[in-house]
């Protein structure tokens, strides 16, 4: 059987990151941070997508500092 994955609530991005709920938006919008929507005011990540979203920045990040 298949495991499921831990979802964590936006309230706790929020709190995690320090940020505000319109940055979180943007990133949702502009870096394409994996939001699971099940209404307007219930939002999730995945803890797996979110590990692999980081991991991406800090990839991009990377290329972008050696000009790849």
């Amino acid at each position: 059987m298949k495991e499921v994955d831990e979802r964590i609530p936006k309230k706790e991005i929020l709190k995690m990151y320090g940020i505000d709920r319109t940055t979180f938006e943007l990133w949702v919008k502009e870096r394409g941070l994996p939001v699971i929507e099940i209404s307007t005011h219930s939002k999730y990540v995945r803890k797996s997508d979110l590990i692999d979203w980081e991991e991406g920045l800090i990839h991009q990040r990377i290329f972008r500092e050696l000009g790849v």
